[in-house]
């Protein structure tokens, strides 16, 4: 073989490695995203089912049998405040999943630049009125996960910023991730509440926390692991994107695709045991 046609052979066989395992990776991911597009989708219909129905309908009083201060009496700032930040959690789950799809991107970038200026908007809208609520007691977690619950909340505010000035700067290698940053963390409330449905489904009923209080050992772990988990998720991924061995990818993909039984475990048990009575009720 001629010293060109050997170079050549080795430059193929060195793309062919560098690129073995993302197909795979990538399926994973999808498959994730899938599960996670539907759960999301049925967390917003829960939310405009219930709570958005309640304001049309005049009935604020009712978000009080989920949300114990959801309403308080002659505390309109308040409860303003609140609204936005539950209402606008319907927005936030429905329009983040949209960005994650490339042919969106490719064939419609004007959808995917103004759906990602709405949901990076409103992401930091719930996450500031989130912040507030929690300083004026008027969160719906209790005590053992405001610590994590405010990291969080922090976090996707830095991360929405970060996303956006990146994307204006026209570094869209950096974009993409803070912006998938900010929806891993931005699906944080919905995570914990799928980790709860499985928590409860796989005890047999409540375990480790008190419920009147909402306060106990299991609810710090799901609380820490909302962010803890999806973000140590995301760099893995990140990484595995870039890195020249294969091995790396096929751990990944292995992991997303246990990730997304879990998932639609969660979200099954949630549909059922949480959103589903209460839409219905």
């Amino acid at each position: 073989m001629a010293p060109s046609a050997e170079k050549a052979s080795g430059r193929h066989k060195a793309v062919r490695t560098a690129a073995a395992g993302l197909p795979a990776m990538r399926f994973a991911a999808a498959t994730w995203w899938a599960v996670a597009m539907a759960g999301q989708a049925a967390f917003g219909a829960y939310i405009v089912g219930t709570y958005g129905v309640a304001t049309l309908t005049g009935r604020v009083a009712t978000w009080n049998r989920v949300f114990p201060t959801g309403y308080v009496r002659d505390q309109p700032l308040a409860n303003l405040i609140v609204a936005v930040h539950v209402l606008l959690a319907a927005i936030v789950a429905c329009c983040g999943g949209l960005q994650l799809i490339p042919a969106l991107r490719r064939h419609a970038p004007w959808f995917h630049r103004w759906n990602g200026r709405i949901y990076a908007t409103v992401a930091i809208i719930v996450g500031l009125a989130g912040l507030v609520m929690m300083a004026a007691g008027r969160d719906l977690v209790g005590a053992s996960q405001n610590g994590n619950v405010a990291i969080n909340g922090v976090l996707l505010l830095a991360c929405a910023v970060l996303a956006w000035q990146r994307a204006r700067a026209g570094d869209f290698a950096a974009h993409r991730r803070w912006a998938l940053r900010l929806f891993v963390l931005a699906a944080g409330v919905w995570l914990f509440r799928i980790g709860l449905a499985s928590w409860i489904a796989i005890n047999g009923g409540v375990a480790g926390f008190d419920p009147r209080t909402m306060r106990g050992p299991a609810l710090l772990a799901l609380a820490a692991g909302e962010w803890i988990v999806p973000l140590l998720v995301l760099e893995a991924y990140l990484r595995a994107e870039k890195a020249r061995a294969a091995a790396g990818r096929y751990a990944v993909a292995t992991l997303l695709v246990a990730l997304a039984a879990l998932t639609g475990f969660g979200v099954y048990r949630a549909l059922i045991g949480m959103w589903l009575p209460l839409m219905l009720s």
